[in-house]
């Protein structure tokens, strides 16, 4: 017993500052173990406020490439074209009955006249600002504009969507923190649309003492800024998947291929547009030396008239014969051009967009080649429209309170036409050798197989008899041929 009372009466070792802290933070220390989203900066070091997260890249820069490099703006006007090239359709959830009706007209009201008349554009022209966005930036921003029912308490009783547009990238900002989490203290006015810090609702006149909501997302105009709530903004990426915050596109891989590319078109517009030389000189040895000054005007003056004008010099030296000096670039410099496609290429494989999308024709090497490069120029545009779907057309019809009805592009045609050219051919055959047995096999428009009510097997054996006389009639036709005489030869049945 003495030994147990020294054991349980022993004092216990004191914790260090250390432990204690790490004992009252625990919490905290284990939300801010993630791996930031950009930078390295302590967690601790970023407070709440006014403070916005810049895009980890130069968006300027981006959409200069993409704007003038031809090759890249032609990829993303293809695509972006291709993605609504045959429309969207809303389909019911299920197969229930009482669909909401005024559901699906919202819908289409909506979806055709997104700003309802306060721009001039179209659903279809909305869709495609939203792809350039995405394969520029890899960021798309759409606001909402809500219509509002308020009570006289400032409270908001009800909303629904009134108009959609696209925000520019390049301006568009978080309110987070480098984790991506919303701050929690600045607010704004949805009414009037004016900071208020962290009042819970709005001094203005107009507003009435309107309920503030947390600012999520910022527009930097040059005016003023312009904030937004969490369900005021549809934000999604195409190619970065994983990010919390800004997309990465294709074109940062691509930047200085691009900016080559820029540079072998400004030199070649260099060489045949400022003060083109001419190709070469003509060296004749004898020619009068003194009379060079009145050569080269008149050299100056015929080339202007004529790029091609060839002048004659004098090397003054005394060997026999002309020598012709050359000028303009030699095939050397032409070595540009296979890198240039090379470029090209890259940014096609980058995009998923095939050469023959761009108008490239060589090495197609027949249908089978060609119908390889449309199907796979269709996987590139469903994986598009299915980024749209899930992105922006799901969370939109979530705010807009709509259960009963998706709203879907219409199916990509991927079929291949010298596969489906092969497959017809094959049941031809198939009809004609049903119908050298007697049976009578059809195809419907769709080019389907349309087989017998009873079946193969039973058509089959109903005429197996009809086959054998006709057999036995053609075998007794042969052997009176053969063997002409009073009795004909016996024929076993």
């Amino acid at each position: 017993m003495g030994i147990l009372d020294g054991w349980f009466g022993k004092s216990k070792k004191p914790k260090s500052g250390l432990q204690l802290y790490l004992d009252q933070n625990t919490n905290a220390l284990l939300k801010e173990a993630r791996t930031p989203v950009y930078d390295a900066a302590a967690a601790s070091s970023y407070q709440y406020g006014n403070q916005l997260i810049e895009p980890p890249f130069d968006q300027l820069y981006v959409e200069y490439l993409a704007d003038n490099y031809s090759h890249l703006r032609t990829v993303i006007q293809k695509i972006a074209a291709q993605v609504v090239a045959k429309g969207w359709i809303i389909e019911a959830v299920d197969d229930e009955e009482n669909k909401s009706e005024d559901q699906k007209k919202s819908i289409e009201a909506l979806i055709t006249n997104p700003s309802q008349g306060s721009a001039d554009i179209n659903g279809s022209e909305i869709i495609k600002a939203m792809v350039r966005q995405l394969e520029i930036f890899d960021d798309a921003w759409v606001s909402i504009i809500y219509e509002r029912v308020v009570s006289e308490s400032g409270e908001t009783m009800g909303k629904r969507v009134k108009e959609l547009w696209i925000e520019d990238t390049k301006k568009m900002r978080y309110n987070t923190d480098r984790f991506g989490r919303f701050q929690d203290t600045d607010r704004f006015c949805p009414l009037c649309r004016k900071g208020t810090g962290g009042a819970k609702h709005c001094d203005n006149s107009p507003c009435n003492d309107a309920e503030t909501a947390l600012i999520a997302y910022t527009f930097q105009d040059e005016e003023s800024d312009i904030y937004f709530a969490r369900d005021e903004i549809i934000h999604f990426n195409k190619y970065s998947s994983y990010a919390r915050l800004y997309g990465n596109p294709p074109i940062l891989s691509l930047a200085k291929k691009i900016e080559t590319a820029l540079a072998v078109e400004v030199y070649q517009n260099k060489v045949y547009m400022l003060e083109r030389p001419p190709k070469g000189f003509l060296d004749i040895p004898g020619h009068n030396e003194d009379s060079l000054t009145r050569l080269g005007e008149y050299i100056a003056e015929e080339t202007a008239r004529n790029p091609n004008f060839i002048p004659i010099i004098s090397s003054g030296e005394g060997k026999s014969g002309a020598n012709f000096v050359t000028v303009m670039p030699d095939t050397t410099e032409m070595g540009m051009l296979p890198y240039l496609e090379k470029i090209n290429n890259d940014i096609n494989s980058a995009y998923g967009v095939m050469p023959l999308a761009m108008g490239d024709t060589a090495g197609i090497g027949g249908l089978n080649a060609e119908g390889e490069q449309i199907t796979m120029m269709d996987r590139t545009i469903m994986e598009t429209q299915a980024v749209i779907e899930e992105g922006f057309f799901k969370p939109l019809l979530k705010l807009m309170n709509v259960t009963d009805w998706e709203l879907k592009f219409n199916p990509i045609n991927e079929d291949n036409e010298q596969m489906e050219l092969s497959n017809l051919t094959q049941k031809l055959e198939i009809i004609r050798g049903f119908q050298e047995l007697g049976i009578t096999i059809d195809m419907d428009e769709n080019g389907e197989l349309i087989l017998p009510d009873d079946g193969i097997k039973e058509e089959l054996e109903r005429e197996k008899p009809e086959q054998e006389e006709s057999q036995v009639e053609e075998e007794q036709e042969q052997s009176t041929d053969t063997f002409p005489s009073s009795k004909p030869p016996s024929v076993k049945p």
